[in-house]
């Protein structure tokens, strides 16, 4: 037999009438969108009165009679649901659109799109060249409707020197090179001279628009198998606590100067090559293995088994964080040795990549140094080198995280991680005001966001745009015909 299609009730007919009246944007209209848990609904039979349809727990409640005393979903809430349904359309056809997942990743891939910097409005005109000595010719672009000024070079907006000359050198330190060498290369092959500090701003450049980006994906493609292990890392400015001494069982490094040696924790994925998490510590405790397996938990889907190297810290861990009688449960296994003789040798030919760079550097600095380090190396592993274990993917491209970044990768990768980050700061602003959103215009400002109106707003437009905006941190600035609602960005 063939399914029968779902016939509408009453209820959803009223509904989507209602609904249809916002997305025809008439005067009267029946929703009001207070936040995106509530929303004001009008009643049909008395044009006074409004109902509150509040989503709580995962289910929508509304106040009125049918909702309350016959416990069925009624016409205003099947109203806001096709509410939300229109609205998402509106949303597709904004110049601002919501981060979600690949959504967000195909958006970002469509870099030859030309829009001011600061409204967002695709009215604009060339107005002017930049001429540079490094950079070469840069064209600038006014906006018509706003007047600004703006270049279109995310991620690299006031760099000296052009995004090939970055992206290169990026690359280059992540494979082992050192800094006056880069510096030497960028002089020999694009006849720019460049000092190695800056490469190295270069690279906490790149560690700090990449990371919040790609923090926000997870592995979901993992085989489940997952390897820790530990190693000693040089940190030159780093003095350990006295007690961490050669009869010390949290210490078993036998060198001269211990107190200047850190530990740095590495978890991945045995089929993937994913490299999970990265910690730097001065003891390798049982505590300090927990805090691996605790931020392991926020990164990847848990484990089928967990591989070490006998550490009683990881047994601890294990037992404290990981263990429940719950089946499945996930595997403790220890594999005491290394390489062919042992179940860990994945983990330890990551260490060895990490000891690559840290030789050439003969040592770090800090902690902290070492750890922003730590994190940009584990973004070039996973995102941007090709591993030939799994025939030449990158580690994400395995593990299900596939961004689509082009031949130069580091470049990509970054423009990428510009573009999502002002969406990230945008987006929640036109969410929240819905079809409201063509009667202002919004300025992301360089430590600020502003919302400005296009024209005179009825007073009633004006108040629910008013409280929309307060309750996402938004001010009203009063001041003539430059009042708009502002947010400091902190």
């Amino acid at each position: 037999m063939e399914p029968t299609a779902h016939q509408p009730d009453a209820r959803e007919m009223k509904g989507l009438a209602m609904a249809k009246d916002v997305s025809q944007k008439k005067s009267d209209v029946a929703i009001q969108l207070l936040n995106e848990m509530t929303y004001k609904v009008r009643s049909q039979s008395d044009i006074s009165k409004w109902y509150m349809v509040v989503r709580t727990e995962g289910a929508w409640t509304c106040d009125c009679p049918d909702s309350t005393y016959r416990h069925v979903t009624c016409k205003h809430i099947h109203a806001v649901l096709f509410s939300k349904a229109f609205r998402k359309k509106v949303y597709e056809d904004t110049l601002f659109q919501t981060p979600v997942n690949q959504h967000i990743i195909n958006e970002s891939n469509e870099l030859g799109k030309i829009v001011c910097q600061r409204c967002a409005s695709g009215n604009y005109v060339k107005c002017s060249v930049r001429h540079t000595k490094k950079a070469g010719d840069i064209q600038r672009y006014q906006c018509k409707d706003c007047g600004y000024r703006f270049i279109v070079n995310p991620a690299f907006e006031h760099a000296k020197v052009t995004a090939r000359i970055i992206s290169a050198a990026i690359d280059l330190y992540f494979k082992g090179v050192s800094l006056r060498k880069i510096e030497d290369h960028v002089l020999q092959s694009f006849n720019v001279k460049v000092d190695h500090s800056s490469v190295a701003n270069w690279i906490r450049r790149f560690n700090k628009v990449v990371q919040p980006y790609v923090d926000s994906f997870v592995p979901v493609q993992v085989g489940g198998v997952y390897h820790v292990d530990e190693m000693l890392v040089h940190v030159r400015k780093e003095h350990n606590d006295a007690t961490m001494n050669l009869n010390n069982k949290e210490n078993h490094t036998f060198r001269k100067f211990d107190n200047h040696y850190s530990w740095l924790w590495n978890l991945m994925d045995s089929s993937t090559r994913f490299w999970i998490c990265s910690k730097i510590t001065q003891k390798r405790t049982g505590d300090v293995a927990r805090s691996v397996f605790k931020e392991m938990k926020q990164r990847a889907p848990l484990p089928r088994a967990i591989v070490h190297d006998g550490l009683r810290s990881y047994d601890e861990a294990y037992t404290r964080e990981l263990y429940t009688r719950e089946k499945p449960q996930i595997q403790n296994v220890r594999s005491v040795g290394s390489n062919e003789k042992g179940l860990n040798p994945k983990v330890e030919r990551l260490n060895g990549t990490v000891r690559d760079r840290e030789s050439v550097m003969r040592g770090m600095d800090t902690a902290e140094s070492a750890q922003e380090l730590m994190d940009a190396m584990q973004i070039h592993y996973n995102f941007i080198r090709g591993n030939q274990a799994i025939g030449g993917q990158t580690p994400a491209e395995a593990a299900g995280i596939n961004l689509n970044l082009k031949e130069n990768k580091t470049e990509s990768l970054m423009r990428q991680a510009a573009i999502h980050a002002k969406d990230e700061l945008v987006s929640p602003v036109v969410k929240g005001l819905g079809i409201r959103i063509h009667k202002v215009t919004i300025l992301n400002e360089k430590d600020c966001l502003k919302v400005k109106q296009k024209g005179w707003l009825d007073k009633k437009d004006w108040v629910e745009i008013h409280d929309i905006l307060r309750v996402q941190g938004f001010n009203w600035l009063a001041n003539g015909k430059d009042s708009c609602w502002l947010k400091l960005i902190v």
